[in-house]
């Protein structure tokens, strides 16, 4: 039995925020996934992919890096990595950093050389190369990654591979850095249709790149970033880390997965809504209430980073609404490592979309419609409302009597009023 451990997007190098600890603790969380390596006794690493945040690596991040490779050197664990697209060299010709840590044996880079779109698999040497053989049957090919070309690199692949002396081998892996198709919106070069001519030839496909973790067939298997990129990360998917892999040959399926989360920095968000909060005071005192509601779950011994997160439209003024107040209610209230208040909020003026060829009732109903969906208590029955102040307008125009647009606006309330206030109490829970 032979066991690895598969990570990929470690991202060193990273000072998110612009912040000297943040670029900390991607190297911290580096040297972790390192002891746990040395402690869960692995046999092999594989690195899918974006060990650096950037092609132009920070001194300090390839300190860390170095550090932690050669750490697993020193101890007999071979690194088997692929070129992510944060790190590949800026031109064809030119030699990358993981290429330097080739040549300095801290890892073998795989790839397959290209010869007129043809893939030569050759096995990992002094020049680089396709795939290397550890511990006993075990062999690793490596795709870097290729963009919209991916598919084109993998089918060549998949033709060359029938010509690889495979004898003794009796566990492949494929360790790829790519998005693969469904897994995210907008992302995904790497097809199920391009990997299905492989089911039979490898045991296990090894990716990363997207930082969703994920697991296909008990065949294809995604990680996810260690450490935090971006909230919506640390909000959808707080599972990501790394895998630990025991392969057992002969075995349906051949292999026992172990997923395990490294210790970060926890984020949190506070999520404001504001079209039911009509003046500045109630916005603060509505970041008041979350506070109380929050506090025991955001308290933790490592400062958060914490993002408030305004949405909605504003009943008034957003030059009256102090954002330096909010944070620094949030300062007080946690002594998070950092506050981001993002506002995705929606004056209360705003261009009414309409038809110029138009008539003018059709206009006046679109404009009326328009300025009640901006409340959120009255846009499930905009339709109603408008119809409502139209009659309204008519009967005032009409020279109506006063208890009679009295009694117009109390037959209203009574036939669409009762869902505003089932809204204001749903807004005050």
């Amino acid at each position: 039995m032979a066991r690895f451990l598969h990570v990929a997007d470690i991202h060193l190098g990273y000072q998110q925020y612009g912040l000297s600890e943040r670029f900390d603790d991607f190297s911290k969380v580096f040297i972790h996934l390192v002891s746990e390596a040395l402690s869960r006794d692995v046999d092999f690493v594989l690195l899918a992919g974006d060990l650096f945040h950037k092609r132009t690596v920070n001194p300090l991040a390839m300190r860390v890096a170095v550090a932690g490779l050669e750490t697993l050197r020193d101890a007999g664990v071979p690194v088997l990595a692929v070129e992510g697209n944060h790190e590949k060299a800026y031109y064809r010709d030119q030699y990358s950093w993981l290429e330097f840590l080739d040549a300095m044996e801290y890892l073998q880079l795989l790839n397959p050389a290209f010869d007129e779109g043809r893939a030569i698999l050759t096995p990992h040497g002094e020049g680089g190369g396709a795939y290397t053989d550890v511990a006993d049957g075990i062999r690793v090919y490596g795709l870097k990654y290729y963009g919209a070309s991916t598919s084109k690199a993998l089918t060549s692949f998949i033709e060359a591979l029938d010509s690889v002396d495979d004898s003794g081998v009796t566990y492949t892996i494929l360790m790829m850095h790519a998005g693969l198709e469904g897994q995210l919106a907008h992302t995904g070069r790497l097809r199920m249709s391009d990997l299905a001519p492989l089911r039979g030839a490898i045991d296990y496909v090894a990716l990363g790149h997207i930082h969703k973790p994920y697991a296909v067939n008990d065949w294809i298997f995604n990680p996810g970033s260690p450490e935090t990129c971006s909230i919506q990360e640390a909000r959808m998917w707080p599972n990501r880390g790394a895998y630990v892999v025991e392969i057992h040959p002969g075995d349906d399926p051949p292999h026992r997965i172990q997923r395990f989360v490294p210790e970060r920095r926890p984020f949190h968000r506070l999520e404001v809504e504001v079209d039911a909060l009509t003046s500045p005071q109630a916005v603060y005192d509505y970041v008041d209430t979350l506070i109380a509601r929050k506090d025991a779950a955001f308290r933790s011994e490592r400062a958060p980073v914490i993002e408030v997160l305004l949405t909605g439209i504003l009943p008034f003024n957003r030059y009256e609404l102090d954002l330096n107040a909010i944070q620094a209610k949030v300062d007080r209230a946690w002594d998070p490592l950092t506050v981001r208040v993002q506002s995705q909020i929606s004056p209360a003026e705003f261009e009414i979309d309409v038809d110029t060829e138009a008539s003018r009732t059709e206009l006046e109903h679109t404009v009326i419609q328009q300025l009640i969906e901006r409340d959120q208590r009255y846009r499930a029955d905009a339709e109603a409302w408008t119809d409502g102040a139209r009659r309204l307008k008519e009967l005032v125009l009409s020279g109506g009597a006063p208890e009679a647009v009295v009694n117009h606006l109390r037959q209203l309330r009574e036939e669409i009023g009762d869902g505003v206030a089932d809204d204001d109490a749903m807004e005050g829970g």
